[in-house]
């Protein structure tokens, strides 16, 4: 999934992670090349400009919610590392992982 932010810089940035908090659909996302973490976009400051959610994965958040989060973020806790604090390594990691690996069978993940 691709969004474009309203923010005055109009950037197309890709998502991680989707949630759904205060009746609103909320984005994870890097916002920027440099920046070591995600951000929280949620839908009313964003247009969505690739819908597409090929290769997320649906779990339960902490708070008990449904999350959809991208396969490359899911596994080793990356999610978690990737929202707070910043960590250049966990960013790091996520590049690896999207340039090298391969999105694991749906199927296998049950």
């Amino acid at each position: 999934m691709k969004i474009i932010e309203r923010d005055g810089f109009n950037r197309v940035v890709d998502v991680y992670a989707i949630y759904w908090a205060d009746g609103l659909r909320h984005h994870l996302v890097i916002p920027h090349e440099g920046y070591n973490g995600f951000t929280v976009v949620p839908e009313n400051k964003c247009d969505v400009v690739d819908p597409s959610i090929n290769g997320f994965i649906l779990r339960e958040s902490g708070g008990g919610g449904d999350i959809l989060v991208h396969w490359a973020a899911e596994r080793d806790d990356l999610l978690d590392r990737l929202i707070d604090p910043p960590d250049a390594e966990a960013v790091a990691e996520l590049e690896r992982r999207l340039r090298e690996d391969r999105p694991p069978e749906l199927a296998s993940l049950r």
